[in-house]
C-alpha cells in the first residue's frame, strides 16, 4: 500500500530503529490512511446529507413508531455528525418537533458509537466481522436505551425546549450547490476532526513502539478490564476515529477485543461536554439515567465479547 511504503521511506530516511522506528511508522501510516479515508467518505457523505436537512430528518422520523421507528433513528444516526456534541443540535431540533422520546435517545446513543467512516477503518483494525458485530452492538445498546427509557416514563424529566424551522420556503438546491455544501461541510468536519486523529495516532504510536505488551497483558487482560476501560473512557472526550487508533495498538499489545471496543464505545458515546450540552433539555435525573443505561450495556458487550471471541 502506497502509504504503508511512505511511512517505511519516511523512517529509513531518517535512520530511525527500534521502538523509535516502530512508532514512527505506525504514526506515519495510521495518519495518511485515516485522513485519506475521511475526506473521501466524509465528503460523498455531506453531499448525500444535503438531500436530508435536519428538518427532513425530524418530519420523516415524526409519527414512526415502535420497531420501524427505533430502527430507523439508530440508521440516522450512523450517518449523521461524526461526535457526540455536534449531534445533539439534531437531537434537540428532534425534541422540539415532538418525536416520540425513545426514537431520539436512540439516535442520540447510536450517533457517537458509529459513524460511515469508522466503520471503513475500523475493518482494518479488528477485521470485517468484528466491525460488523461492533456496528450491530451499537445499534442494539442504543434501541434498548431508547426503550428501556421509555417504558420506564423518564419522558417526564425532558424540559421544553423550542426549536422551529424559520418558516420560510427554500428553493431545491442545484447539484452544484449541493456540492458546494458538501464540500464546505465536508471541511469543516475534517478540520475539527484531525485534531483528535493526530493525538489519537500519537497516543496509538507511543503504545505501539513503547509499551511492554506483558503491562497489557497483566492488568488489563481480565474481566476487571473492561470495567476499567469503561470507567477510564466516561470522562475522556474525542471523536470515535481519535481513539480506534488508541484500541488498534492497544489490541495490538495483547488487550482483550471486548475490552478495547468498550473502551472504544465509552469514550465516543458518553463524555462530560455532551452531558454539559445535554442540560438545555435533560433533568439530571434523564442524563444520569441515560449514562447508566449506555454504560450498561457497553459494559455487557465488552464483557460478552471478551468470553466468546
Amino acid at each position: 500500500m502506497v502509504f504503508k511504503k511512505f511511512a517505511t521511506y519516511v523512517v529509513d530516511a531518517i535512520g530511525l530503529t527500534g521502538a523509535p522506528r516502530a512508532a514512527a511508522h505506525f504514526f506515519v501510516y495510521d495518519t495518511l490512511k485515516i485522513l485519506a479515508i475521511l475526506t473521501a467518505v466524509i465528503f460523498a457523505v455531506t453531499y448525500l446529507r444535503t438531500y436530508f436537512p435536519p428538518e427532513k430528518i425530524r418530519d420523516y422520523l415524526d409519527g414512526k413508531t415502535a420497531f420501524t421507528g427505533y430502527a430507523l433513528a439508530a440508521l440516522l444516526g450512523i450517518v449523521s455528525p461524526f461526535c457526540s456534541c455536534s449531534t445533539i443540535p439534531i437531537f434537540l431540533g428532534m425534541v422540539g418537533a415532538g418525536i416520540p422520546f425513545g426514537i431520539t435517545i436512540t439516535f442520540l446513543a447510536v450517533s457517537p458509537m458509529i459513524n460511515e467512516a469508522a466503520l471503513v477503518v475500523l475493518p482494518g483494525v479488528v477485521g470485517l466481522e468484528l466491525t460488523a458485530l461492533y456496528a450491530i452492538s451499537g445499534i442494539t445498546i442504543g434501541m434498548t436505551s431508547g426503550y428501556t427509557l421509555n417504558r420506564l416514563g423518564f419522558d417526564r424529566y425532558v424540559d421544553d425546549f423550542e426549536f422551529g424551522d424559520s418558516g420560510v420556503d427554500i428553493d431545491e438546491p442545484t447539484r452544484r450547490e449541493r456540492l458546494e455544501e458538501a464540500y464546505v461541510e465536508a471541511k469543516e468536519i475534517i478540520l475539527e476532526i484531525i485534531p483528535y486523529v493526530i493525538v489519537g495516532v500519537g497516543v496509538g504510536a507511543l503504545i505501539h513502539g513503547y509499551l511492554p505488551e506483558r503491562l497489557v497483558e497483566t492488568y488489563l487482560s481480565g474481566q476487571w478490564g473492561v470495567f476499567g476501560a469503561v470507567a477510564v473512557g466516561v470522562p475522556m472526550y474525542t471523536d470515535i476515529l481519535g481513539v480506534i487508533p488508541v484500541v488498534e495498538s492497544l489490541i495490538g499489545k495483547g488487550l482483550p477485543i471486548g475490552t478495547g471496543l468498550a473502551f472504544m464505545m465509552s469514550v465516543a458515546a458518553l463524555s462530560l461536554p455532551q452531558f454539559m450540552i445535554l442540560k438545555k433539555v435533560m433533568q439530571k435525573e434523564l442524563i444520569a439515567a441515560y449514562a447508566g443505561t449506555l454504560a450498561t450495556g457497553i459494559l455487557l458487550i465488552g464483557l460478552l465479547f471478551n468470553v466468546v471471541l
